[in-house]
């Protein structure tokens, strides 16, 4: 049964198995009202869906948002059929949620084209307890290898308008210690979130930021980014996602993000010796001090393939 707007006030439905959140506009953000939704859901078991027209685009931040709440995009075409705005499958409303049609194979994903696709990057820092802390090195790292200046700005939602100040996000992260912390940050052309959480003997720091057009930049600038953070990362790897243009995510059907590059961080490397990571079966590697930079694109093996072999070399998850 359908309760209009209960559960949440940013809910246009609600019932026992969702949250439907409507949408119509170009871009649609990871605001606060949004992120507030999400929290309701997950408390309440309910799977959160927004629902847009097909013409909308997706924030970096409010794309993750969906990834972590386990939330789905519902897509609406000009001729009023749903389907799913990520992965592509059609989807009917089944009187308390937006389902999968059964018998409905999900729609072709578009080729990319040359050169296409907004360039992503995640970093991972463990910080060990009793250190100096200083969060954001990765997100200034990023912004100064592909913009040449710093972050702008950080917050809890967007838009993030809080002038960029590593010590102030430290502040407030370990304010929150042992809770987990998310934040959005931003900067020229760059979008994404850092979160910070706790672990054996120290804090994690997970930096996703999704940056400017992969046609924009030259390897080299790509290289130093990994130099800027290797002797900090346990690791980084860098991507090319085909679906994210200009900074939005679109609800064409498209390939998972292209690996480019990764960073095995210096306890990876030391685990088993420079020589062993100088023999990583990469297109291309590079030693930076004790960490080692690797270069996946080209080759006779896919991206996907070399990426798979890397992992297995360094002894890390599929995962990582």
């Amino acid at each position: 049964m359908v309760e209009q707007v209960t559960g949440h006030p940013a809910a246009d439905l609600a019932t026992s198995e969702a949250l439907i959140v409507e949408q119509s506009r170009a871009v649609v953000p990871a605001s606060s009202w949004m992120i507030d939704a999400a929290r309701s859901a997950l408390e309440s078991a309910r799977v959160l869906q927004l629902l847009t027209p097909e013409q909308s685009g997706l924030t970096y931040p409010m794309e993750s948002l969906l990834h972590d709440a386990a939330a789905e995009w519902i897509v609406q075409d000009d001729a009023g059929r749903y389907r799913d705005g990520l992965r592509g499958f059609r989807v009917s409303w089944d009187g308390t949620r937006f389902a999968r049609d059964p018998g409905h194979q999900a729609a072709v994903p578009v080729e990319p084209k040359m050169n296409s696709g907004d360039l992503e990057v995640r970093i991972t820092t463990v910080h060990p307890a009793g250190e100096p802390l200083r969060l954001g090195t990765g997100v200034e790292a990023v912004l100064r290898a592909f913009t040449g200046g710093p972050p702008t700005g950080w917050g809890n939602a967007e838009p993030a308008t809080r002038p960029w100040s590593a010590g102030e996000v430290t502040g407030y992260c370990r304010d929150r210690a042992p809770g987990r912390t998310q934040l959005i940050v931003v900067g020229p052309g760059v979008a994404g979130q850092l979160r910070v959480s706790p672990s054996d003997g120290g804090l994690l720091e997970e930096t996703r930021l999704s940056g400017p057009a992969v046609g924009t930049l030259r390897p080299d600038q790509v290289a130093a980014m990994a130099g800027q953070v290797a002797d900090t990362a346990r690791l980084m790897l860098t991507a090319v996602h085909p679906g994210r243009r200009g900074g939005l995510r679109s609800s064409e059907p498209t390939r998972p993000a292209l690996p480019y590059g990764f960073l095995a961080g210096r306890e990876i490397v030391a685990a088993r010796g420079v020589d062993h990571a100088e023999l990583a079966p990469a297109e291309r590697v590079t030693i930076l001090g004790s960490a080692a930079w690797c270069t996946v694109h080209g080759g006779q093996r896919t991206p996907y393939e070399q990426l798979a072999d890397l992992l297995r070399h360094f002894g890390l998850p599929d995962t990582a």
